[in-house]
């Protein structure tokens, strides 16, 4: 108890434990994973489908995607990657989860493929137009991370390939604050089978626009923890980060169904063009 208790007390440095995996790998919370990134009751994983349309058609507009070969990062179930495909792309869709690829996989076209890798480090094909990377997945990386993704981007694009890539927000950041919740079988039992006492802790790092849930899981066999780390934007902090691994910004909006951009935007939606 002593050792949770002082943990609990402490902030841990930025980005110092990863454990973004453990959510679609451990079996349990793999299957809650799922079912909240098709639930059309909250968007905690994905977004829901009448969003989704209306992204997929606000990129067809910017970039045309008929005849376009796109990589769809962190693809999931294919939410996005059917859609692209609909709209006349040839699709290749990456995701380490094989839960959600064996879903994709069963509801696949003719014109989408799957790959099961980590697109952080496992060897991808090259030659696409579009690259898409989108719910804000670049913000869950460490700095170090992020560059080695956009570095990794950049190599399998085409010359004058793009990047579509959504970011948390100045709106965002404004609205996260400290807290702590401590609840039996926390968020309905997502985290467990049986049992267990949940404690959701939110630490916001102002200097560095940065917060960080921690979930301490206290089963009656085992304690265990969840770090999700959340990074924030402003415009200029992004176009700066991107430049430095040679992308341009096109195009930046309030989110990437074309919501224009404002000083309290929750979102932040871009275009990038490898230069």
């Amino acid at each position: 108890m002593y050792k949770l208790l002082k943990e609990l007390s402490q902030r841990p440095e930025p980005f110092s434990v990863s454990t973004v995996k453990d959510l679609w790998t451990r079996p349990h919370l793999a299957k809650e994973m799922l079912k909240y990134h098709l639930s059309q009751e909250t968007d905690h994983s994905s977004r829901k489908i009448e969003q989704i349309e209306r992204i997929v058609h606000w990129i067809d507009e910017q970039l045309g995607l008929d005849g376009k070969k796109v990589l769809d990062h962190g693809c999931g179930t294919g939410l996005y990657s059917r859609r692209m495909a609909k709209h006349g792309a040839e699709v290749t869709g990456v995701d380490f989860s094989a839960n959600t690829l064996e879903y994709a996989r069963g509801r696949s076209m003719e014109n989408v493929q799957y790959v099961q890798a980590d697109y952080l480090e496992d060897d991808l094909p090259a030659g696409f137009d579009i690259a898409v990377l989108i719910y804000c997945d670049y913000c869950a990386l460490a700095p170090i991370s992020r560059q080695k993704l956009l570095d990794r981007i950049h190599d399998l694009l085409l010359p004058g390939g793009q990047l579509v890539i959504d970011l948390n927000g100045p709106g965002a950041f404004d609205a996260v604050a400290d807290h702590m919740v401590i609840e039996e079988r926390l968020m309905n039992g997502f985290f467990a089978a049986g049992d267990y006492i949940g404690i959701h802790k939110t630490d916001v790092y102002e200097e560095d626009w940065l917060s960080l849930d921690r979930f301490f899981i206290v089963e009656p066999q085992e304690t265990w923890q969840i770090f999700n780390w959340v990074q924030y934007y402003t415009p200029e902090d992004a176009a700066a980060e991107f430049a430095e691994s040679r992308f341009m910004v096109n195009v930046m909006t309030g989110g990437l169904d074309g919501e224009p951009l404002a000083d309290d935007s929750k979102l932040l939606g871009a275009i990038l063009e490898k230069t």
